[in-house]
């Protein structure tokens, strides 16, 4: 969810009978406070801080990290493809859309992964290892991105379905905080990983100046606690309400998922994992959402739990599985298989390299169009009344 609803109007009219939810939640408190952010604290205390010998179980936490993301990896990045490309016919040609929103789709849809997969097979077509390894931190500074981006649209939409708005100094402070700690996490990780592989082709980072590290973290520590004095007033004494679950998200993903994971490799497998739990409660809720909304206008009131619409969800979750197996795991074996890369040269993986760089690059873009303010759909979909 790259790109927040960020304003007042976010929650629009409701829509008639939709896929029950708990009032104000998205589906119930507790779910809510786990998948937004909740379960990886939860997950992150023990880990950290009392598991001494990292290295008896890290082969362990491997297998089972590695596993556990895929399988949410799968439908995290497909659901984002499905929702992109379901719609886009109508809303490149469709006489409702604006220039604006035609471009975006557009440039999102098709120039986008056109221009990134190009590049990276442009680099393998030449043989230059550099040139594609650079992708590996294209996709380390988008993937921040896009964790900043979601972690401000989990608070600006959980606070929004309780009728929760900030001012605009409050949501300037947590942007502006939220790209301070992004790109002081993409410093540090190209600071301390000089040079690696990823999907056995070897990756190589920047050169950082240690007075750039140390005015991003200066940066980092100050507009943290600028963000933690307004909420303070915000709280104590404008006696506002917060949404909790929301500031679980944001700081999960700032804190957690860019910050820590530098610092401990065994809670650092399980990220991904975490992220894609965060990212599917809002797209499963406006899928729920929809296809309960489509089914009522079809053929009146359905009930969430009714089978329509159980089945329905559950061939969009399904094709979302097969989708990411497609894509993560069949076409680069497909392109393995038929160009027979050098794995002197390339390593033994470097078309899982490729579309795992591609998919995750391309994901933010697609983000970036699908979950604005200007997205008629989201505002009827996600934000639909119990």
């Amino acid at each position: 969810m790259a790109t927040a609803i960020r304003t007042r109007d976010a929650v629009a009219p409701a829509t008639p009978s939709v896929a029950t939810r708990h009032a104000g939640y998205l589906f119930h408190p507790v779910i809510d406070f786990m998948l937004a952010g909740g379960g990886s604290m939860l997950l992150a205390l023990p880990i950290i801080l009392l598991i001494q010998d990292k290295k008896a179980i890290e082969a362990a936490a491997l297998a089972w990290g590695f596993a556990l993301s895929n399988v949410l990896n799968f439908p995290h990045f497909a659901n984002s493809y499905q929702l992109l490309y379901s719609g886009i016919r109508g809303r490149i040609f469709g006489a409702e859309s604006s220039r604006k929103v035609r471009l975006r789709y557009v440039w999102a849809g098709f120039v986008a992964p056109v221009l990134i997969g190009g590049f990276m097979f442009a680099a393998y077509a030449v043989g230059d290892v550099r040139m594609l390894s650079y992708a590996a931190n294209a996709m380390a500074f988008t993937t921040g991105w896009h964790y900043v981006k979601q972690g401000y649209g989990v608070i600006a939409v959980l606070s929004a379905i309780r009728r929760i708005y900030y001012s605009e100094i409050e949501k300037r402070l947590l942007l502006l905080n939220g790209y301070v700690v992004w790109i002081y996490s993409w410093m540090v990780l190209n600071q301390t990983l000089h040079e690696d592989t990823l999907y056995g082709v070897k990756f190589f980072t920047f050169e950082v100046p240690s007075t750039l590290l140390t005015l991003g973290a200066v940066a980092a520590v100050l507009t943290t606690a600028a963000v933690i004095v307004a909420f303070a007033v915000r709280v104590l004494v404008r006696k506002q309400s917060v949404s909790w679950n929301g500031v679980v998200g944001y700081a999960s993903a700032l804190y957690l998922w860019l910050l820590a994971f530098h610092y401990d490799l065994i809670f650092a497998i399980f990220i991904p994992a975490f992220h894609s739990l965060q990212y599917l409660l809002f797209t499963w809720r406006y899928q729920l959402n929809k296809v309960s909304s489509e089914l009522e206008t079809t053929a009146g009131p359905t009930p969430a739990q009714s089978r329509p619409v159980v089945k329905r969800f559950a061939k969009f979750v399904v094709g979302g599985m097969v989708l990411g197996w497609l894509g993560f795991v069949a076409l680069p074996i497909l392109f393995d298989i038929s160009l027979t890369p050098d794995q002197k040269m390339w390593g033994p993986s470097v078309f899982v390299f490729i579309f795992v760089m591609w998919i995750n690059i391309h994901h933010y873009f697609i983000d970036n169009v699908i979950w604005r303010r200007d997205n008629e759909d989201v505002r009827k979909y996600l934000f639909a009344p119990r």
